[in-house]
């Protein structure tokens, strides 16, 4: 049968003393160490915006100021260190350094971060120097992001809805899911398109068109394309053109029987400020 051992930490002058109530005294005669003052494993979920503190504590006061440093590994593109050292001035005995998550749109899974005291801190580490007891501390950071397809696109159009037109084309141009014209509303209204559809993997454009040339500037217009908590398009009604842009594959306005209007100053002058704008997307990539 084994024995549960029970143990009290005195500090005693320059020694550390531990006493089991059922074993004879351990006695360390060095307190200048140091250690976590809480090693235990959390995770955070990467959107969370959780703030996770790494205290650390010396054995004793020191009489000048102490560097305490630290080796990390994990994936570095997945969190934020405030530091990856500190100094803990004369006469006090903590300081801590913090980790935050990063939010990203990638599925790239779980990944553990591990933060650790190390030697090179100038200090034995670990409970009397003995490299044990609240050395390192791991930090589970969870992806928030799962495979989705199902997307939504929102558009706002401005009062003259009839110009507006948007599509989403795939890497071979081929049109995906589109949208507009849309009805003309008085002065200052909008109107909202909302279309759901199943994307596959992949990677996309999304297009944003105005036939007058003028953006979608009447009235507060916007896109998003979102799928889940996951927003991998926003735009405003300010359509800033396309460089490069084969003006074959932008659609005919169906109202007006042409693709953009011929009396604009920019309806055949690239990048097609004011006509046109896009934004690359990929799927589950």
């Amino acid at each position: 049968m084994k024995n549960i051992l029970k143990y009290t930490f005195i500090l005693a002058g320059t020694f550390l003393v531990l006493v089991g109530c059922e074993e004879d005294l351990i006695v360390y005669n060095n307190s200048t160490f140091v250690q976590l003052a809480n090693d235990s494993d959390v995770a955070i979920v990467e959107n969370s915006g959780t703030v996770v503190e790494i205290p650390v504590q010396l054995g004793a006061p020191q009489s000048s100021d102490t560097t305490v440093n630290f080796d990390v590994t994990g994936d570095a593109s997945r969190y934020s260190l405030s530091s990856t050292s500190l100094v803990i001035p004369a006469g006090e005995t903590s300081g801590s350094i913090n980790l935050t998550a990063v939010d990203d749109d990638e599925i790239n899974g779980d990944v553990e971060v591990t933060v650790a005291l190390s030697a090179s801190s100038g200090l034995p580490v670990g409970l009397g120097g003995e490299g044990i007891n609240k050395v390192s501390k791991t930090i589970t950071i969870v992806d928030d992001n799962v495979p989705c397809n199902n997307y939504v696109i929102t558009v706002v159009a401005d009062r003259w809805g009839s110009e507006v037109m948007w599509d989403i084309i795939d890497t071979n141009g081929s049109v995906v899911v589109s949208g507009g014209p849309y009805d003309d509303l008085p002065a200052g209204a909008t109107q909202t398109d909302v279309v759901n559809v199943n994307i596959p993997d992949g990677c996309y454009t999304f297009r944003a068109f105005d036939w007058y040339g003028d953006g979608w500037t009447a009235g507060g217009a916007s896109y998003t394309v979102q799928c889940g908590a996951l927003v991998a398009v926003v735009g405003d009604d300010d359509l800033t053109g396309i460089p490069g842009l084969n003006i074959n594959t932008v659609p005919v306005n169906p109202l007006y029987g042409s693709r953009f209007w011929p009396g604009s100053p920019t309806s055949g002058v690239a990048p097609y400020v004011g006509h046109a704008e896009q934004a690359d997307f990929c799927v589950n990539q």
